[in-house]
Order: C-alpha cells, then structure tokens, then sequence
C-alpha cells in the first residue's frame, strides 16, 4: 500500500528544479526538465525502492509527463512566489552588503547567483558570489542588470 500524500488529478507544483538523472529520452543528462513554479496534474503515484513515493505528473503547458519525489511538490493551492534568478545567472545589488561597520559590497555591483534558497515557497534568498565574498541575501537585494551595468558586463566580462 502507497502512502501517497496527492491522489489522481490532484494539482500540483513543482517547488524544486528537475533535471534529467539520465533516464528522460531526448535529454542529455543534467539538462532542466521542468523548472520550478511549474504546475502540473497528478495522474499516479509509485514507490521507488521500496520507500520513497514517485509521483508521474503530467505538466500540461509543457506537454511533459515526469517523476516527481513528494519532496518537490505542494499543493498547487497553497502560497507560492517566483524567483527571479536561478543558479549561474548574473544580477545587480540593490543593497550595500556590509559588516560590522565595514563595506564589503557597494550597491549596484554585479554578483553571480550560486543558489536559490527558499526556507518556504514564500521567502526567497538566494546565494550570491562577488569575487571572495559567498553569502546569502534577500530577495528583496537582487535586481535584474540595468542597461548601463549591461554594457559595463559586456565591455569587461566578454567570454
């Protein structure tokens, strides 16, 4: 018997990023599958290894059919923001990030994302690298790139 907290047709969304572990065809392993926010419709629920429930939910904007853990799934009902940045891309401070008195990052630096951490689906910080400094700010620090700082990017960061 599964003891699976969503039932047929329930829907859902995704509260983690899925990539291919090697077993989506067409993929290449550690593409992105299906990004999270996304909403989808349970159509069943399996175990894996005999303890850890699998859901396969159809993603129907995306016409995809994937295995979800209940661990990256809520109720499509309950409360949800969208990050704006994801791992690896680039953004702007909007905050001067200081301590104990002392300057570490002006506002208006731009900083590389290394991760999205949600402590719920609601409350969003994300962690962020600008040169030796890794640390965890608020959403709230973060804004896409200004056109000037664009052009700053692209005149000294050109790959």
């Amino acid at each position: 018997m599964i003891d699976a907290k969503y039932a047929y047709g329930t829907k859902v969304r995704l509260i983690a990023n899925v990539r291919n572990d090697g077993s989506f065809p067409g993929k290449m392993k550690g593409d992105l599958l299906v990004r999270r926010g996304a909403v989808g419709y349970v159509q069943q629920a399996g175990l894996h290894l005999q303890e850890h429930v699998i859901y396969q939910v159809h993603f129907i904007d995306l016409n995809l059919i994937i295995g979800c853990k209940e661990s990256e799934l809520i109720d499509a009902a309950d409360p949800w923001v969208d990050n704006l940045f994801e791992y690896g891309d680039r953004a702007q401070l909007t905050l001067t990030l200081a301590s104990q008195g002392i300057t570490l990052v002006e506002a208006g630096t731009i900083v590389s994302v290394l991760a999205v951490e949600r402590d719920d689906p609601t409350n969003i910080h994300y962690r962020i690298q600008c040169g030796q400094l890794d640390v965890s700010v608020p959403a709230r620090a973060l804004c896409e790139i200004t056109s000037s700082a664009k052009e700053y990017v692209n005149d000294h960061f050109a790959a």
